[in-house]
């Protein structure tokens, strides 16, 4: 049933970006996003992302970003940036491991919905479909 929410109403199914610096995790996303019907690009940077989506000349349906990402970057970095190169605001969503306080209030002061690690494929699933409508 989760592939047809996928493709059901789309000619091309949704392109869905993950940037995500844990390569198992990211590989995880990839088969969850693959089963439920969408385009998969996955990436452990924004800018790796971005030369990806130039080769397929498509902009991304949908991003999903963990907050955290390697050499002090954040999530929030890597979906502004994509937004900034296709020059609309894509939706997204934020993933974090991180538990303290501080960064969860910061994650949440972005403005993206936030999801807390382990992500539950269900959450995940009903927040891309909730943001691909417009609901974000």
């Amino acid at each position: 049933m989760a592939a047809a929410v996928a493709r059901e109403g789309f000619d091309n199914p949704p392109l869905i970006v993950v940037i995500e610096d844990e390569p198992m995790v990211l590989m995880a996303y990839e088969l969850m996003f693959e089963a439920w019907g969408y385009r998969f690009v996955g990436a452990d940077c924004a800018s790796s992302a971005l030369t990806q989506l130039m080769v397929l000349r498509r902009a991304p349906d949908f991003i999903v970003a963990d907050y955290r990402l390697a050499e002090g970057n954040t999530g929030t970095q890597a979906i502004s940036l994509l937004r900034q190169a296709f020059g609309h605001d894509i939706p997204g969503l934020l993933v974090t491991g991180e538990t303290s306080i501080e960064t969860l209030r910061d994650a949440a002061s972005t403005g993206f919905p936030l999801l807390r690690k382990p992500v539950n494929s269900r959450q995940l699933q009903d927040a891309v479909v909730r943001c691909i409508g417009g609901a974000c």
